[in-house]
């Protein structure tokens, strides 16, 4: 497996190809947000307020959070935001993070550190707190407004598991480091994806190439995003995130498919089938739910199977 640096670019001469060709690192995309400069731990409680959220619950090291796919629980954001930082503050956490490792051997080490439990929140900002939503901007990226604008965070050595996303998206850095590990889409047949998911089963973080022998011929790119530092990630690039710092916080923008994104990632066409198709049913029950009963088409007998 190789492993190239992600080109960076500065803010003024960056522009997202239409054919989404490569991810890039922007720099001084965000100066102005006063999220790089508020999002404290007492700033953030107070903005959130008595709010609820659901997270992430693993048992063990806090790794690959979303190829565990375990239930998550709902737990008031600031005995969260206590966790993480009580976590985040111990000395072998510090340690760790301040060897400054590949993520391979953080990985490794974090799994050492004897947790029980561990948690990742993701959650949608504008429902989290319009407060911090006021706190950010949205990339002037695209024509169209972003799709979903979420809240991460988590604790070092939590990674989202590799994956790739039907939409275009920007990861914002406000609190500190996240590496990214990524894949274009032409080298999924290395890395072992879940049929009809867009996840893969082999993990970068700590790779087993007697399990998965074709990993070794993947080619990909890897950077460490910083605080006020933006990546851009178009459709159908595979990536695993990794905390590379006691806690971090990121903020990340989807934005609608800009034709003909997907149409040109043969990889993705299984997948945007089946949710187009899985679209047109939510929506044909939908609308049999809301119709008067008089009024709803009788049940065939392969609608009844």
């Amino acid at each position: 497996m190789e492993l190239n640096p992600v080109p960076r670019i500065a803010a003024c001469s960056f522009r997202p190809a239409r054919l989404a060709r490569a991810p890039c690192v922007v720099t001084g995309n965000v100066d102005a947000w006063p999220a790089l400069q508020r999002w404290q731990p007492a700033y953030l409680k107070t903005a959130v307020g008595a709010r609820k959220v659901a997270v992430r619950e693993i048992s063990g090291a806090p790794r690959n959070v979303y190829q565990n796919m375990l239930a998550g629980g709902k737990i008031l954001f600031s005995d969260y935001l206590d966790w993480v930082v009580e976590i985040a503050g111990a000395e072998d956490i510090r340690a760790i993070a301040a060897a400054g490792a590949d993520t391979a051997q953080l990985t490794r080490a974090i799994g050492a550190c004897g947790f029980e439990s561990t948690y990742y929140l993701d959650v949608s900002l504008g429902a989290l707190s319009p407060l911090l939503l006021a706190d950010t901007a949205v990339p002037p990226w695209f024509a169209l407004p972003p799709v979903d604008t979420i809240f991460w965070c988590g604790i070092l050595g939590t990674s989202s598991g590799l994956h790739a996303d039907i939409k275009p998206n920007c990861n914002v850095q406000v609190f500190g480091n996240k590496t990214f590990t990524m894949f274009a889409p032409s080298q999924a047949r290395w890395l072992y994806p879940v049929p009809r998911m867009t996840h893969c089963r082999f993990d970068p973080n700590v790779p087993d190439f007697e399990r998965f022998p074709l990993a070794r011929r993947a080619v990909g790119w890897q950077c460490t995003l910083h605080a006020g530092e933006s990546l851009y990630i178009p459709v159908g690039w595979y990536h695993q995130v990794t905390v590379a710092s006691p806690w971090a916080i990121n903020v990340n923008f989807f934005w609608p498919r800009p034709f003909p994104q997907g149409l040109a990632t043969p990889q993705l066409w299984g997948q945007l089938v089946q949710r187009g198709w899985g679209s047109l049913w939510r929506a044909y029950a939908d609308l049999r739910r809301l119709a008067p009963k008089e009024q709803q088409p009788a049940l065939t007998g392969k609608d009844k199977e």
